[in-house]
């Protein structure tokens, strides 16, 4: 399949919400990112960033990061990258962690990193810790994948939520009142900020990771199970596929 440098298909399938979307200088963010984080911005990203843009797509499913310049209500990319939770379960971007670009209408991260000369695309689910590998570089994701509703999260489930919870405001979250992590089930949510979503759901892995790591009373049953303790590694990434 021929990748859709246009960006047509993508715009298609998650068009612009009126009114909150903004004009991006890819190339100029992409160089402030280098300058800030000391990782190059694949040379797909930047041109998304300058065909497409950023702000809420897709009536709300995905909100891609923009600039400071940008003015727009959710979180600004350098900024949410550089905040300090993110050292708890990740290493940083220079050192093979993930630098985010967008997220889902549920927190949902999606970012990159880098092995060796290629950008992997990943998708980081902040309230069960889990990391999935979207394709094989950015340029695949941007230009073949994002090709149709529903491939980062459940439009059904979307819906549901919206009405639900009411619509989400731009760049907040829908979120589960009980973490996954301590049993809860997907029938009971609200809306919150990207920020206090994220803070809290690391906070909830933490939590568990002690949990597990203190020793079990003999006859007291299994400790809860959750993440591997540390940074996410790379080897947890699975396909998606």
């Amino acid at each position: 399949m021929k990748r859709d440098a246009s960006f047509r298909s993508f715009l298609a399938a998650y068009p612009p919400v009126p009114g909150l979307t903004r004009p991006v200088d890819g190339i100029s963010l992409g160089e402030a990112i280098e300058e800030q984080f000391g990782v190059a911005v694949p040379a797909a990203l930047q041109l998304f960033w300058l065909r497409v843009g950023a702000g809420v797509f897709g009536g709300g499913e995905i909100y891609i990061f923009g600039d400071a310049a940008c003015g727009l209500p959710g979180p600004e990319v350098i900024s949410w990258n550089s905040a300090p939770w993110w050292r708890s379960v990740y290493s940083t971007p220079k050192d093979g962690g993930p630098f985010f670009f967008g997220q889902t209408a549920f927190g949902d991260q999606l970012g990159f990193r880098w092995q060796g000369t290629i950008a992997l695309p990943e998708l980081f689910m902040v309230d069960t810790m889990e990391v999935f590998l979207l394709g094989r570089d950015v340029d695949e994701l941007l230009g073949e994948l994002l090709v149709a509703p529903g491939v980062l999260c459940d439009s059904e489930r979307l819906a549901r939520l919206s009405r639900q919870c009411g619509p989400l405001p731009p760049g907040q979250h829908y979120v589960p009142d009980i973490s996954p992590l301590r049993g809860g089930a997907d029938d009971s949510f609200h809306i919150t900020s990207a920020e206090a979503h994220v803070k809290k759901a690391i906070t909830e892995w933490e939590v568990v990771q002690a949990a597990a790591a203190r020793p079990v009373p003999s006859g007291s049953g299994s400790a809860p199970t959750g993440a591997e303790p540390g940074a996410l590694p790379l080897s947890r990434v699975r396909s998606r596929a």
